[in-house]
């Protein structure tokens, strides 16, 4: 099966079609989905509001604290997530390229 490889041991990888840097990780510990979402920048603000806004039926808001030292992991969000929470706040990654091969 090919796809996207990771680049280092923090899950982060480009989108085979787009070529967006990308992490992808499993999020839960019981029930997990593998999430993959478009990694910016540390410097670019992302609040939940706007996130959660922006967001569909379909998709989930994800949290990405970055810690000072240790790799990326992305959380939950949950009705209960506070508002004027510090982290970025991403989507699921949706590629706009078409994919190049038919299977």
């Amino acid at each position: 099966m090919t796809g996207a490889r990771p680049r280092g041991g923090d899950g982060s990888t480009r989108c085979p079609a787009c070529r967006a840097p990308l992490l992808v990780q499993w999020v839960g510990h019981t029930a997990a989905l593998k999430a993959s979402v478009d990694l910016l920048p540390p410097d670019e603000p992302r609040p939940y509001g706007p996130a959660a806004a922006a967001s569909t039926a379909h998709d989930l808001v994800w949290c990405l604290p970055r810690p000072r030292h240790g790799p990326l992991r992305i959380r939950w969000t949950t009705s209960r997530h506070p508002p004027d929470c510090p982290h970025q706040h991403l989507l699921t990654h949706r590629c706009t390229t078409a994919p190049s091969t038919l299977f």
